[in-house]
């Protein structure tokens, strides 16, 4: 993922290369998914008094209604119109920006506000985990999935894909060089039952971003034994 890049000293090194003033996560995500237990049922009644200090607007989730956006808050105020069973609870903080979604099968949080870094985003991950652990009384952890969203805001100086990110592994050279269009996507297995997506692609200009940004879009997910057996109890 891309880390800020604190402002050049002098005139002549800020102005050979764009900096990143402002940090470019915009959007963190982990899942734990695991096992389901024929006999768990989740209770809105036995939820909502403990994750409620935190997160006071509670939605309920239909199948088929969980979906992610880029850059967005994803809380909606309003549950489905259809009725249908409910999937899962979402628990929000009042502003949408960040949550925990619990199911029977399934454990997300999800931060859209400023990010302190990994130790933070982590601690409360696992805090909150914790918490929702008796509840949802998993069997063993089948998957996890960590995503980070960055958003790279260009000037009008700097339009350019390459202006801002370098050649890796997951970025080919072919996308920097790109001077208008832009899109790709990297999926591949970097060990045994772990799976890395890797998406580059453009958001068009608006009030707050008026040249436009580049989204990076970087998720992991694990399916290794050893890896999920360390959030099994």
């Amino acid at each position: 993922m891309v880390q800020q890049i604190p402002q050049a000293l002098g005139p002549d090194l800020s102005d050979s290369h764009p900096t990143y003033p402002n940090p470019t996560i915009v959007q963190v995500t982990c899942e734990i998914a695991f096992a389901a237990t024929s006999d768990t049922q989740l209770s809105l009644g036995a939820l909502y008094p403990v994750f409620s200090p935190e997160f006071p607007e509670m939605m309920p989730i239909g199948a088929g209604t969980i979906q992610f956006v880029i850059g967005q808050p994803l809380f909606a105020p309003e549950a489905p119109q259809l009725p249908s069973p409910t999937a899962a609870f979402r628990f929000s903080v009042a502003s949408g920006l960040r949550f925990v979604q619990l199911s029977k099968t399934s454990f997300v949080y999800q931060s859209n506000e400023p990010y302190t870094g990994w130790a933070d985003f982590r601690s409360n991950l696992l805090r909150l985990w914790k918490i929702s652990e008796p509840y949802l009384k998993p069997g063993s952890v089948v998957k996890v999935g960590l995503r980070y969203i960055n958003r790279i805001r260009k000037t009008d100086k700097y339009q350019g894909v390459g202006d801002w990110l370098l050649a890796t592994q997951d970025i080919p050279e072919a996308l920097l060089r790109s001077k208008e269009h832009f899109l790709g996507r990297i999926e591949s297995s970097p060990a045994h039952a772990h799976l890395r997506l890797v998406t580059i692609a453009n958001e068009a200009p608006g009030p707050e971003m008026p040249a436009g940004a580049i989204i990076m879009d970087v998720d992991r997910l694990s399916a290794s034994k050893r890896f999920c057996r360390s959030f099994s109890r």
